[in-house]
């Protein structure tokens, strides 16, 4: 781009592609009328409703800080249900040359357009001097020799088999009614061409062509591409189409663990993993705080995200910074708080509580009081809270502690508001009176055996009450969670955990008499694989809790690892990061751990497995999914370009309704979602909420023991033969209550 000016100035020059400027309806900028516009009189205001409304302060504060709307995408943009294996995608064509010099004399900034745009640009200026403004645009046509347009698919999976058909263009001004024009095609390491790589075709100058070739995925996911050139004599125009090939199976984490009083371990892994994106590490110690990686595994690779996911995948970390084993761990600490505090923001309610999902307009019970629980730690810990939010979520907390108990999980609730305010310096006594009191008449003396008496108890001491704090504490026992007070927040570990956590802040005097019995009867659960997010992170916190009051440092230990890959046994390198761990290779069959005490074990595998499942699973929750036509007719094969209806239904299995219920729908290669398609309710059932993706559809609800059905459109893009994935179903707070369909294939022909 070469400039000039008519003076001295200083000079921004921008070259934007002409369809972004009319999507955004953006005008060239004039300066002058914008500074020499017309106005009218002002007035300057000053106002005190902020003496009068404190509120209006806050609500300043918050808009300050950036909430709204730009929260929202930055914590939807942080969602998981991600593809990782993301295809590249093209550059859009922007310019900004920054702030330059002009003048009389002819000046150049230059930049590279993307070999993939084809089209208009506006090329604007904007210049100032001492004396004088102006601006001025021009535009220009960027285009090659010829327009190659291919029909790339945006995701496959190993081993598809798809056609892609290429448009060619031909715009070689002279080339005649019988110009020859080779296109080839070169794809990238994740295909293979199944059958020719270059084709001759004959395009009219000023016409178009076409041109398919087929391609096979490879066994390996990552992201692929193709790039396809068009040659006539010395003529080229080449453009690079872009796709990603990911595993028809969600990614999953999973882990083992266990107790050995002889210090001799062997376990299989049952999982077979793709070797992208695989995480298999195994650890030991005389320490239960060795179960923490594992957990914390299972935490962050965590799929889902309603507000107890995402503070439960932060809380357990901050929780053992002020272990010596995990200090190094600090500085990221500190980014993930901050970026959970992020996605909170847009979750919190104007009466301070949270959300369970975002963009709710009810407040979950539970997960607000958790949320500041998860706060009132943060900010004694020194991380950065935001006043607004935590003193909004104070006022949450008075609310609950003044509500009455209409049950026990109600009356817990109420228990752990009361114990944050008076973390929190407020004098909360009578909120415990009133508490106790309704207890008392509805319970007798029953409800002393319940973590409620634990939680007042911790309140009593906080406000320096011994004799009622010490009347309260010891009704509660390890393991002593009733059957029928299940439900998704308040399993016997997620108790348990919570118990010792308590004991460890404040009856530390108690914890002698648990000794290494009762811990090992806490995690009892874990090692049976009766676990959740909200039960692993109270065990972290409270394994931490417990380590640094009883346990000290961890000492190095004497532990052999070693992986069996083809009945061979190969001693592992291991690491001390603080306990004994090691990677094994994603090939082994089995591990053995041999140490010289008792010792606590994990072994955690994440990743996507090799091999699809061949069979459906109804484990508490059936799902099925087939393809209608327009006429409603179940389709197994179709057309390019067609659209198809997709039919879930969901049911629970031999139970009553099961809530927290996550149903993920992954798509073949070729198709994609019609967003405005995809419902929030059918019939009677309505979703908690509903996350689309390029590749899948996820929906979160209860679903009970009628069959629910959930239909939305797809439309398919490419021929080839496809793999269906089979699609799943999960109770996101009971891991053995789930479902799977069973993988399929698909067949889509060509649309001519």
């Amino acid at each position: 781009i070469n400039y000039t000016a008519s003076r001295a100035s200083r000079i921004a020059i921008f070259a934007v592609d002409e369809g972004i400027l009319q999507v955004a309806n953006y005008q060239t900028p004039r300066p002058l009328d914008h500074f020499l516009k017309k106005r009218a009189l002002e007035v300057r205001t000053q106002q005190m409703v902020d003496l009068i409304l404190p509120e209006f302060s806050l609500i300043r504060e918050r808009a300050a800080a950036g909430g709204g709307m730009a929260d929202e995408a930055a914590a939807r943009a942080l969602g998981k249900n991600l593809n990782p294996f993301a295809r590249k995608v093209d550059k859009a064509v922007a310019f900004w040359s920054g702030i330059v010099q002009a003048g009389p004399d002819e000046k150049r900034v230059s930049f590279d357009i993307p070999e993939t745009f084809s089209g208009q640009l506006r090329v604007m200026a904007v210049a100032v001097s001492d004396k004088a403004m102006g601006a001025a645009q021009k535009r220009t046509l960027v285009r090659g020799p010829f327009v190659i347009s291919p029909n790339m698919l945006t995701v496959a999976a190993p081993g598809d088999e798809f056609l892609v058909t290429v448009g060619l263009s031909n715009l070689v001004e002279g080339s005649g009614k019988d110009a020859q024009i080779t296109l080839s095609a070169a794809p990238s390491e994740h295909l293979s061409l199944t059958g020719k790589d270059k084709a001759i075709l004959n395009v009219a100058e000023g016409s178009e062509g076409r041109a398919d070739f087929r391609f096979k995925a490879g066994k390996h996911p990552g992201p692929a591409s193709v790039t396809f050139i068009a040659r006539m004599g010395e003529e080229e125009s080449r453009i690079t189409a872009t796709l990603s090939v990911r595993p028809a199976v969600p990614y999953m984490a999973s882990f083992q663990s266990g107790y050995a009083q002889d210090a001799k371990v062997k376990r299989d892994l049952p999982r077979q993993l793709y070797p992208e994106l695989a995480q298999q590490e195994v650890s030991a110690s005389a320490s239960p705080l060795v179960l923490v990686d594992g957990l914390n595994n299972y935490l962050e690779n965590f799929p889902h995200g309603c507000t107890e996911q995402v503070v439960s995948q932060v809380f357990p970390l901050i929780g053992l910074m002020n272990h010596a084993g995990y200090a190094e761990r600090s500085e990221e600490t500190h980014r993930k708080v901050a970026v959970l505090i992020k996605r909170l923001r847009p979750r919190q309610l104007p009466d301070g509580g949270f959300s369970l999902w975002p963009g709710g307009r009810s407040v979950a019970d539970f997960p607000s009081v958790y949320v500041m629980h998860f706060l009132t730690e943060a900010r004694e810990l020194g991380y950065a809270v935001p006043g607004d939010m935590y003193s909004r979520g104070l006022g949450y907390l008075r609310t609950v502690a003044a509500r009455s108990a209409t049950d026990r999980e109600t009356a817990q609730v109420r228990a752990m508001a009361i114990y944050l305010l008076t973390r929190n310096g407020e004098v909360t006594t009578n909120d415990l009176v009133h508490l106790q009191e309704g207890l008392q008449k509805r319970y007798k003396e029953a409800w002393k055996e319940d973590l409620v008496s634990v939680y007042m108890a911790s309140t009593y001491r906080l406000l320096k009450k011994e004799g009622e704090a010490k009347s309260l504490v010891s009704g509660y026992t390890i393991g002593g969670t009733k059957p029928d007070h299940y439900s998704d927040f308040y399993s016997p570990l997620t108790q348990d955990a919570q118990y010792l956590y308590l004991l460890a802040n404040h009856f530390p005097e108690r914890l002698k008499a648990l000794k290494g019995k009762g811990v090992r009867q806490l995690v009892e659960p874990i090692f049976g694989g009766h676990y959740n997010t909200i039960g692993s992170a109270y065990t972290i916190l409270a394994l931490g809790a417990y380590s640094k009051a009883v346990l000290g440092p961890v000492a190095d230990e004497s532990i052999t690892i070693k992986q069996l890959i083809d009945d061979v046994a190969k001693t592992l390198k291991v690491t001390h990061h603080p306990f004994v761990t090691a990677q094994p290779s994603v090939k082994a069959k089995a591990v053995t751990i041999n140490g010289d005490q008792p010792l606590f074990y994990q072994v955690s595998q994440a990743g996507y497995d090799l091999k699809l499942p061949e069979k459906a699973l109804t484990e508490g929750l059936e799902v099925q999914r087939d393809y209608l036509d327009s006429e409603g007719k179940e389709v197994s094969s179709l057309k390019q370009g067609q659209e198809v209806t997709v039919r879930l239904r969901i049911r629970s299995v031999g139970q009553s309704a099961v809530s927290n219920v996550a149903v993920i729908d992954l798509l073949p290669g070729g198709f994609e979602v019609i967003r405005s398609s995809v419902p929030r309710k059918s019939s009677y059932w309505n979703a908690d909420y509903v996350d689309i993706r390029e590749d899948r559809v996820v929906f979160y609800g209860s679903f009970g023991s009628r069959v629910t059905e959930l239909r939305y459109k797809a439309k398919v893009t490419a021929a080839g033969e496809f793999v269906v994935p089979p699609a799943y179903a999960g109770a996101m707070y009971n891991r053995s209550v789930h479902g799977r369909s069973v993988a399929t294939h698909v067949k889509v022909s060509d649309s001519e």
